[in-house]
């Protein structure tokens, strides 16, 4: 039996079907009902999305890493010598990276694939970290992520067993140590992605940079920025997807031809950047007046305040 409500299957049964072709699921045998429901936990993880953003956020989901995750949470063996053979070199470089030194690298890497497997048995089932991948992103970007968070946890953990007086009359950077003990470049990387994120920004068309803002800073759904806009939701969404995906190449555009960086250091930016809450893509949008008329006819339904923001 489906864990997806009826009317979400229903509704979204033409964007469930793609998923599905696209997941090839007999590869590992995963049935379309188990994909069905992971792409309404996605959905619902995601949330906030109208019946429109739906249909597109299935259409954008890595639908073959997906299934890979689902297969080996069921415990598919093939499944998983595919997925260890296929990630595993990627995931010790960029642990190396992250750790900055082999050994420690080694040792995070080993220590996501006991959580990914899942060592821990409860209600006689594995519990694997992969649960939590509802597929937004390649399995190996999120991978990294994991592995950018458990060395951040790692170096907390650290830092709290240090003797007291070891810290005694110091400050951060006093000693010319860099203060971000994580990652001695973390700082740059983030600096570099922020300049090249204003930079995509400011080469929008004016009309797809206020759509962005709309969305991003004043929080409005697809359907009163088309109102806005004099556009449907289903073409505010479409157009969404197609600035997102126009800003992300810019991007890595000019971190690799500009700043020389590496893939694995691109993907880098994005894992530190994602935590960093100096980089917030409604801070770097710009504040727009949202039109008078709509914006009253929006407060008259309780959605957004005079200044064009979200009521909460």
């Amino acid at each position: 039996m489906s864990e997806a409500p009826p009317e979400f299957l229903d509704a979204h049964a033409a964007a469930l079907a793609r998923l599905c072709d696209r997941a090839r699921g007999a590869r590992w045998n995963v049935s379309d009902q188990s994909i069905r429901d992971a792409a309404c936990q996605a959905a619902r993880a995601a949330g906030g999305l109208d019946r429109g953003g739906v249909d597109s956020f299935i259409d954008a989901l890595h639908a073959e890493d997906l299934c890979l995750a689902l297969a080996c949470q069921a415990g598919n063996s093939a499944a998983w010598e595919h997925f260890i053979n296929s990630l595993r070199p990627s995931l010790y470089a960029s642990a190396r990276a992250i750790a900055g030194d082999d050994a420690r690298g080694r040792e995070l890497a080993d220590s996501i694939w006991a959580e990914m497997y899942g060592l821990e048995v409860r209600d006689g089932a594995r519990r694997s970290i992969l649960s939590y991948y509802h597929g937004r992103s390649s399995i190996l970007t999120w991978m990294r992520a994991v592995l950018a968070q458990r060395h951040v946890d790692y170096v907390r953990t650290q830092a709290r067993l240090q003797p007291l007086d070891d810290h005694l009359d110091q400050t951060p950077g006093s000693d010319g140590v860099d203060p971000d003990p994580a990652d001695p470049n973390r700082g740059g990387y983030v600096a570099m992605l922020g300049r090249a994120l204003d930079a995509a920004l400011k080469s929008l068309a004016a009309r797809d940079r206020m759509r962005m803002a709309y969305y991003y800073r004043h929080d409005l759904s697809l359907k009163e920025i088309g109102r806005i806009m004099g556009e449907h939701e289903s073409t505010v969404s479409r157009q969404l997807a197609r600035t997102r995906g126009y800003l992300k190449g810019e991007i890595d555009g000019a971190l690799r031809d500009s700043d020389k960086l590496s893939q694995e250091q691109i993907a880098m930016c994005y894992e530190f950047a994602a935590t960093d809450l100096k980089l917030d893509l409604s801070r770097a949008l710009p504040e727009i007046e949202v039109q008078t008329s709509a914006a009253d006819s929006f407060k008259e339904r309780g959605h957004v305040s005079v200044e064009g923001r979200r009521t909460k």
